[in-house]
């Protein structure tokens, strides 16, 4: 009887947990994103090896 609670008690509380992780993940910091989009948006240039907010700005991009 005890181990049927127990078990019961477990198969409620797992669920729950799992929901609750998923839940916090979510929750970012505004902070977070902008740092994670500004690594995005940079482009790093096969020439020198820095990175530069666009592909235009590498030596290679500005061609004549």
């Amino acid at each position: 009887m005890m181990r049927t609670k127990l078990g019961t008690a477990a198969l409620v509380a797992l669920p729950l947990v799992a929901g609750g992780w998923v839940y916090a993940s979510t929750l970012v910091k505004p902070e977070a994103k902008q740092t994670q989009q500004s690594t995005v948006q940079n482009y790093t240039c096969p020439l020198t090896g820095e990175e530069l907010p666009c592909r235009n700005c590498c030596p290679l991009g500005q061609q004549k």
